[in-house]
C-alpha cells in the first residue's frame, strides 16, 4: 500500500484533526475548520467541493431540527411527559429505571436526543432525592435509552445524516426516514435487555456534589447589612477585612447608592450607605446581631447594622456545549458579581475541585455547586447553556402552542414515513411551522441550533471529500482488503468479516471523538471497501450509521454521556465497566443482522 504527496498530506491532517479530537487542545470545530483549510490551502480540497458541505442536506436538516426539538422544549411537551413519568414510577426505583430505558428511547427516535436528556435530568435527580436513590443509577441508563433511541430513524442521530449525506456525494441511493427503524427496534431490545438484566447491576452508587456539604454548610444564611456613617470599615479594602473582621464570611454583592458594584469585589474599598450581602453560617448572624436590643453588638462595633437575612439557596448545575461560560474563569466571567452567588465546588470528569476555583476555566459537562441569592440564582438559571440539576427549570411555556408543535412534529414523521419528500424539505417546513406558528421566537429558533456541531460537519465533510478526490479513501480501502484477503477467507465469510470490522472500527473511534467526525471519515472509506470488494455499500454505511452512535464506553463519544457525566458524579471507568459489554454485543449483532436487512 503506497501513497502519493496528496494522499500523504490528507492522512497527517486526519491523524492531526483526530489528536486534536482526543486532547481537545482546540474545539472540536476550530479543529475541522482548520483541517479542511489546510487542505484547501494545498489545493487538494476544491473550493467547490467544500463549499458543496454548506448545501449538503446533513447540516441543514440538524439546523431545522434544533429548531423544531426546541419547540417542542419551549412549549412544554418533554416537560409535561416528564412529569407523567414521576406519576408513572410513583416512588419505584425499579419501576423508574424501566421508565429511563423507554420514555427517552421512544423520543429520541423523532428529535433531537440532547434536549430530552437536559430536560430529564433534574426530573431524575428530584425523583432520587425524595425516593433516597442514587442518581449514578439511572442518568446512564438514561443517556444510553437516549442513543439507542436514536439508531431508530435517519433522524434520531447528527451522525445518521452526515452518513447518509456524504454517502449521497458518492452517487449512493439517499436513505429513507425510517430505512433503518427495523435494525434500530433490534438494536434497542437487546440494548434495554442488557441493562435490564446485567448493566443496571453494574452502575455505581456515586455520590453527586451536594454530597459535598456538611450539615453546618446545608444551613447557610445570606445577610445584608449597611455600612454606617461612622463605621471603621469606610476606605478599607474588602481584601483586608475579609482577613480580619468579615473572616469566615463571602461577600457575594456591594450595592452603592441602589447600584451593584462591578468592580472587583477584593479591591472595593467601602464607602458610608453600601450594602454588603454576606454568606454566613448561623454564627455569623449572632454575631451580627446586637444583643439584647443595645448597640453593643458585633455588628454594631464595626458600624454595620444587619438589615434582612434569609437562608442562602443552593443548587448544582451543568455547563452546556453552547454555553458563553465555558473556556472562561470564574473571575473573566465575574461570576460572583453578575449573578451574587458563590461557586463551592465543581465536578469535573469524575473529580470534585473545590480549591482555587477562580483560576479553572469552565469546561463542557462541568457540575457546579452554587450558592446564592434568589435573584441571582434565578439569573443563572436562565443563562443559555447552564442546565440545571438541582431541580426542573421553572420557565413560562408557549403551552397554547404546543398543539403546533406537535402537529408539526406529527407531520414531519408521518409525512416522512410516506416518503411524501426529502428528507431535508419536510424538516425546513416543520421549523418554519413552529417559527410561524408561535411556538418560538426567530431568535430562540437561532440560539437553539448548535452551531460548533454544524460547522464540525461542514469542515469534517470537506476533508472526507478530499479522502475522496485524492484517493485516500480508496487506498486505504484497498489495503484493508488485502489485509483481509491475507486470511484466505472463504467466499461466505468475506463480506460478514469486511463489514464487522468496519463497524468495529466506527464503535472504536466514536470512543475517543465526536460520531459525526467518525461518519464523515469512515464513509468513504466503508463505500470504496464495499465497491474494491464488489459488494453493495448500503451494509457498510449502515454499520458506520450504528457504529458511529455505539459510544457507550466512554463519556466523550457522545454529548449526552458527557452531560450524565458529571451530572451522576461517575468516574471515566463506570462508563467502560457499564458499556464495554454493551458495545461488544450490538458489534456482535450488527455484523448478523445488518447482512438479514441489507444483501451484500
Amino acid at each position: 500500500m503506497s501513497f502519493t504527496p496528496d494522499q500523504l498530506i490528507v492522512l497527517a491532517v486526519v491523524v492531526g484533526c483526530t489528536v486534536c479530537f482526543i486532547k481537545e487542545w482546540i474545539a472540536t470545530e476550530i479543529t475541522a475548520m482548520i483541517g479542511a483549510a489546510i487542505l484547501l490551502a494545498t489545493g487538494i480540497l476544491n473550493l467547490d467541493h467544500f463549499t458543496a458541505g454548506f448545501a449538503n442536506p446533513a447540516p441543514l436538516t440538524i439546523a431545522c431540527l434544533f429548531v423544531v426539538s426546541i419547540a417542542l422544549e419551549r412549549t412544554g411537551l418533554i416537560e409535561t411527559l416528564g412529569d407523567q413519568f414521576l406519576r408513572l414510577a410513583k416512588g419505584s426505583q425499579t419501576r423508574a429505571f424501566l421508565l429511563v430505558m423507554s420514555f427517552p428511547l421512544v423520543i429520541s427516535a423523532f428529535t433531537n436526543n440532547t434536549p430530552v436528556v437536559v430536560v430529564m435530568m433534574p426530573i431524575l435527580v428530584a425523583f432520587c432525592r425524595s425516593t433516597e436513590a442514587k442518581p449514578s443509577k439511572l442518568l446512564i441508563p438514561l443517556s444510553y435509552a437516549a442513543i439507542l433511541g436514536g439508531t431508530c430513524s435517519m433522524v434520531g442521530t447528527s451522525t445518521n445524516l452526515v452518513v447518509d449525506g456524504m454517502a449521497t456525494d458518492l452517487g449512493v441511493e439517499p436513505f429513507s426516514l425510517f430505512s433503518i427503524t427495523p435494525l434500530g427496534i433490534v438494536y434497542s431490545i437487546i440494548g434495554v435487555a442488557y441493562m435490564w438484566f446485567f448493566g443496571r447491576h453494574l452502575l455505581p452508587d456515586r455520590e453527586t456534589l451536594g454530597s459535598l456539604l456538611t450539615p453546618e454548610m446545608k444551613r447557610e444564611f445570606l445577610v445584608q447589612v449597611e455600612v454606617g456613617e461612622d463605621s471603621p470599615l469606610i476606605d478599607r479594602a474588602l481584601s483586608q477585612l475579609l482577613a480580619k473582621q468579615l473572616k469566615g464570611m463571602h461577600v457575594l454583592e456591594v450595592r452603592r447608592r441602589g447600584v451593584n458594584v462591578l468592580a472587583p469585589l477584593p479591591d472595593v474599598e467601602l464607602q458610608p450607605g453600601d450594602r454588603l450581602v454576606l454568606r454566613t453560617g448561623r454564627s455569623g448572624i449572632e454575631k451580627l446581631k446586637s444583643t439584647e436590643d443595645t448597640d453593643l453588638g458585633w455588628g454594631s462595633e464595626l458600624g454595620l447594622e444587619p438589615m434582612e437575612s434569609r437562608e442562602a439557596l443552593m443548587i448544582e448545575g451543568m455547563i452546556g456545549p453552547d454555553s458563553p461560560m465555558a473556556g472562561r474563569t470564574l473571575k473573566q466571567l465575574r461570576f460572583r458579581q453578575r449573578f451574587n452567588s458563590l461557586i463551592l465546588a465543581i465536578h469535573r470528569r469524575g473529580t470534585n475541585i473545590t480549591n482555587q476555583l477562580e483560576s479553572h476555566p469552565l469546561q463542557f459537562g462541568d457540575t457546579l455547586l452554587v450558592e446564592g441569592t434568589n435573584e441571582g440564582i434565578e439569573r443563572l438559571m436562565n443563562q443559555r447553556g447552564f442546565v440545571t440539576l438541582s431541580e426542573p427549570r421553572q420557565q413560562k411555556f408557549r403551552r397554547k402552542r404546543a398543539p403546533i408543535a406537535l402537529a408539526a412534529m406529527i407531520g414531519f414523521v408521518v409525512l416522512g414515513a410516506l416518503n411524501v419528500a426529502p428528507t431535508l424539505t419536510l424538516a425546513f417546513l416543520a421549523a418554519l411551522v413552529v417559527v410561524a406558528g408561535g411556538c418560538v421566537t426567530p431568535t430562540d429558533a437561532y440560539d437553539a441550533i448548535q452551531w460548533r456541531i454544524i460547522f464540525l460537519i461542514i469542515g469534517m465533510l470537506g476533508i472526507g471529500s478530499a479522502m475522496q478526490s485524492s484517493g485516500t479513501a480508496q487506498t486505504l480501502a484497498e489495503g484493508l482488503t488485502a489485509g483481509i484477503d491475507v486470511f484466505s477467507l472463504s467466499p461466505f465469510w468475506h463480506p460478514y468479516v469486511l463489514l464487522s470490522l468496519v463497524y468495529l472500527m466506527a464503535s472504536v473511534f466514536a470512543e475517543l471523538i465526536s460520531n459525526n467526525a467518525v461518519g464523515a471519515l469512515l464513509t468513504p472509506i466503508a463505500v470504496n471497501l464495499a465497491n474494491a470488494a464488489g459488494y453493495d455499500p448500503i451494509p457498510f454505511i449502515v454499520a458506520i450509521m450504528f457504529g458511529a452512535s455505539a459510544s457507550f464506553s466512554t463519556p466523550i463519544g457522545y454529548q449526552t454521556n458527557t452531560y450524565v457525566y458529571g451530572a451522576g458524579g461517575y468516574l471515566f471507568k463506570d462508563f467502560i465497566r457499564v458499556g464495554l459489554p454493551l458495545n461488544i454485543i450490538l458489534w456482535i449483532v450488527a455484523s448478523v443482522a445488518i447482512p438479514l436487512f441489507w444483501g451484500f
